[in-house]
């Protein structure tokens, strides 16, 4: 059995990456966990017109930090590969090394006007865990978000053996989603058969409609943060 702390961080995401960046290294500094979870699109923001060689800058300014705290950090961000803009969860090592990414398969509508879609479902093994991320709508397809088939990625990732799937969230504060995020996240961590951890973004004082926390591959919440401004929830998992 393998015990790992997990801490998830609920923040407000500018459209500044220096702004962003400084926050989540503060986060990194101040947060006591193996793994620390931000939410989608937390480094640039959520918008394509982020600045490439200062996001790539910031990557490594972040796994400075990694490396100096010994936490493996669960980052929401924009990237461009082969010239073409993509959201992305960068998963970066307690030892400042990129374990591998994410780069978000089904994008809405709005966001394919300015990102491609990826091309491959991973599954990460790093410190005797495995695990998959997702971005966003990818996880549970509401309606109204486009009309893209829902490829069950998080059933897939069970399929593949992921004890864990990190959730990164940007989804607004709509409350008519709100129960249709909470019973998906309940539901597909039920169907996988593995721990859904999410981090939302805060939403300017308004209270957000999914919530940051973790459920249990039995569908129940182990825990949540409050659904408005900025939080921070820790939690210990054991795996087997």
């Amino acid at each position: 059995m393998a015990t790992i702390r997990i801490a998830g961080i609920q923040m407000e995401v500018s459209d500044r990456i220096g702004n962003n960046e400084s926050k989540i290294i503060k986060y990194i500094e101040q947060t006591d966990a193996d793994y620390l979870v931000f939410p989608e699109m937390a480094l640039t923001g959520y918008h394509q017109d982020f600045a490439s060689q200062s996001a790539v800058r910031a990557w490594d300014k972040i796994a400075t930090a990694c490396r100096q705290n010994y936490s493996t950090v669960i980052l929401g961000t924009g990237a461009i590969i082969d010239e073409s803009s993509h959201i992305q969860v960068r998963v970066i090592g307690n030892d400042g090394s990129l374990v591998g990414t994410h780069e978000k398969l089904i994008p809405t509508e709005d966001d394919r006007k300015f990102c491609k879609p990826g091309e491959e479902l991973r599954t990460f093994s790093y410190e005797g865990m495995r695990f998959g991320c997702l971005s966003g709508n990818e996880f549970w397809m509401a309606p109204g978000f486009g009309s893209y088939p829902d490829r069950r990625l998080s059933f897939q990732l069970g399929e593949h053996g992921a004890q864990v799937i990190f959730h990164c969230i940007h989804s607004g504060a709509d409350p008519s989603y709100e129960a249709y995020y909470d019973s998906n996240l309940r539901l597909r961590a039920r169907e996988s058969g593995s721990y859904v951890v999410t981090a939302n973004a805060a939403s300017n004082g308004s209270p957000i409609n999914a919530r940051s926390g973790v459920v249990s591959p039995k569908g129940e919440w182990l825990i949540s943060a409050a659904t408005t401004g900025e939080q921070v929830y820790h939690i210990d998992i054991d795996l087997d």
